[in-house]
């Protein structure tokens, strides 16, 4: 006989929590496997940055890589990495002190490109370009395979269609061509490893929360020490730690905390090498446009040029087209406050907010998304500190993870309802047309970063008010016609050169721009017109006395000045030639070998006198001249006939 009890009833207020709530069980929308999908996501990410593995330097390469004095000592300059300024190398190259806020201590990426020099060297055949492209693209497909493995199995885990959303997330986040700067450009390697050990982080921190393993822990504090090494993103976790404790494992504010706890040890530890490295000088005042942006705007124009940049962003996260390595000044002209753009931005990141601390309250998972973008945007966005830039596509990185959750989630929304069948079409067809159209874009896009010349003469047509773009067009416009093969195609290249280089002058307004005075006296120097290259290297000289190997210009200078003289003492123009020494010798007046040719001219003139005096003047700098001592003695039986 059935034994019958009465059913309990409910007693108010003590409603019980249930724990680890299983995943809904739904039928897949994406019918692969989990290690399937794993496969999947490495072969697109490779892919498409495969044909990046032939590229070059290019941008910022050069200074953190190849003229990196402690990178190129290998093993032996990694103290120094460890100890100084990312640009530290570059500062006192340029006999300059620190001239961004805050300093740039990111010294895990240049540890690594160390090693590769101490392993591989640098050869002039490029194969060290090939290994470093190479393991950026390897760091970028392991980024996407670990970020994939933390929403599947940890972050999206429990909501209908978890792995689904995580699988579509992570194909939009690998194949997006906003993302061709952090991996075709080797620096940006900085980017790729702080997003991995950031997702790693809370992979170790999670699991060790369910087995209490010392391994985990461990591994997690590791994790997030060079996370914090590789970029500063890792600081938002001092937030977002603690928040995805609450939203996935606990309630409690005790075991949040403890959980916690060691990863602040942490962030204490690289705080203090930070400070050893780059110290707290929060603010640097430049005076230099390019490296202070909002140096010609009012207060109100700058916070309005900031939500602007933010609402940029997030439009180049749907429409990442075109794509330009530089957006400084002046790019993207002021902004006014009444801009309708500017007050939408503003409208959309309050209810962002508003959205995200409603979903943190619910628990829901998706908080997470909206507050890594928010966080992680937060830290570029100008507004809460100067970053010497308005704006990169490389500073959306870390935040296109949490955009790329946030569409998933809505698309699979939005087809929830459907019949399986139409929800794999869409899916399918989706992700087939992003991957036909971002792949093209993307592949495109790493051929421009092949090196400098593709990318900044590619760049400067579409970034045309660019001081920097037009600058650096410029001068690889000079690059080619030191190449050119015959004098028209090198005249015309040259003239291009010097059209863009106008061009940044005319843009930067504030004061003399030196890289584009000093290469405007470059294409004049090889255009062979001295007078004119005269000018602009003065104009550096004046602006910036204390300019690396300023001496060796006017030294070059002079020699130009000598060999049109030479030109028209072979024409028997001896005033002529008398006048372009002359000249030579004012640009560069401890040149012996301009006064020794000052002194030929004036005996072929029959000015014996200064004849004299020239050689006199060639032995006082040079006194081992063997031929001003032949044209000294030379005068004696002159002098005496005459």
């Amino acid at each position: 006989m059935a034994n019958n009890k009465p059913t309990p009833k409910p007693v108010p207020g003590k409603a019980k929590v249930v724990k680890n709530i299983p995943p809904v069980a739904v039928t897949p929308v994406f019918p692969f496997n989990f290690n399937m999908k794993l496969i999947i996501l490495a072969i697109l990410s490779f892919i498409f940055y495969a044909d990046s593995l032939g590229n070059e330097y290019a941008l910022d390469d050069g200074i953190v890589i190849g003229n990196n004095m402690y990178v190129q000592d290998g093993f032996s300059g990694i103290g120094k990495i460890m100890t100084t300024d990312a640009y530290d190398s570059y500062y006192k190259k340029m006999n300059s002190g620190q001239q961004l806020s805050g300093g740039r201590y990111r010294p895990l990426s240049e540890v690594i490109f160390a090693i590769e020099h101490a392993i591989f060297g640098e050869d002039a055949t490029h194969t060290i370009h090939i290994q470093r492209h190479l393991f950026s693209v390897l760091c970028y497909v392991a980024c996407i395979l670990v970020m994939f493995y933390f929403l599947s199995m940890y972050l999206l885990k429990n909501i209908p269609y978890g792995e689904d959303i995580s699988f579509f997330a992570t194909i939009f986040f690998a194949i997006h061509p906003i993302h061709t700067e952090v991996v075709a450009n080797v620096k940006s390697l900085d980017e790729i490893l702080s997003l991995l050990l950031i997702c790693l982080t809370f992979i170790f921190s999670l699991r060790y929360m369910d087995s209490k393993k010392i391994r985990d822990l461990a591994l997690g504090l590791i994790c997030y020490f060079l996370s914090l090494l590789a970029k500063e993103y890792a600081v938002t976790l001092a937030i977002l730690l603690p928040m995805v404790f609450y939203l996935l494992r606990t309630k409690k504010l005790s075991s949040i905390f403890l959980n916690t706890l060691p990863y602040y040890a942490v962030l204490v530890i690289y705080m203090i090498m930070r400070y050893k490295a780059v110290g707290f000088n929060g603010h640097v005042e430049s005076a230099e446009i390019l490296d202070n942006p909002y140096l010609l705007a009012t207060h109100a124009q700058k916070l309005a040029t900031e939500y602007f940049m933010l609402g940029k962003y997030l439009w180049m996260l749907f429409v990442p087209y075109p794509l330009i390595s530089d957006y400084s000044y002046n790019s993207i002209p002021y902004r006014s406050p009444t801009d309708i753009l500017v007050i939408f931005t503003q409208l959309f990141y309050i209810a962002s907010i508003v959205w995200g601390i409603r979903l943190l309250s619910k628990r829901n998972p998706l908080a997470f998304a909206v507050f890594f973008y928010l966080f992680c945007l937060s830290l570029v966005s100008n507004l809460v500190m100067d970053i010497g830039a308005t704006m990169g596509e490389r500073l959306i990185f870390h935040s296109s993870f949490g955009f790329s959750i946030l569409l998933s989630y809505g698309l699979f929304q939005l087809i929830k309802k459907w019949g399986l069948q139409k929800k794999r079409s869409l899916a399918f067809g989706l992700s087939c047309a992003l991957i036909v159209v971002f792949g093209y874009q993307t592949m495109a896009r790493n051929l421009e970063w092949k090196n400098d010349v593709t990318l900044f003469t590619h760049d400067v047509t579409i970034g045309t008010e660019s001081i920097m773009l037009n600058g650096n067009a410029g001068a690889r416009y000079i690059d080619l016609g030191q190449k050119a093969k015959d004098s028209i195609n090198k005249r015309d290249t040259l003239l291009l050169a010097i059209k863009y280089l106008r061009k940044s002058i005319f843009l930067h307004k504030r004061s003399a721009y030196v890289s584009s005075y000093l290469n405007m006296g470059d294409a004049y120097y090889e255009l062979q017109m001295p007078d004119s290259a005269k000018i602009y290297w003065e104009m550096v000289k004046r602006v910036y006395p204390d300019y690396p190997d300023i001496e060796r210009y006017f030294l070059i200078l002079g020699r130009q000045y000598l060999s049109k003289a030479t030109h028209y003492g072979e024409q028997h123009n001896y005033a002529a030639a008398t006048r372009e020494i002359y000249k030579g010798i004012k640009v560069n007046p401890t040149d012996a070998e301009l006064w020794y040719n000052l002194g030929g001219a004036y005996f072929t003139g029959g000015n014996y006198d200064s004849a004299y005096l020239s050689w006199k003047r060639t032995l006082e700098l040079d006194p081992n001249q063997a031929e001003a001592k032949k044209g000294m003695a030379s005068l004696v039986p002159v002098k005496k006939t005459q």
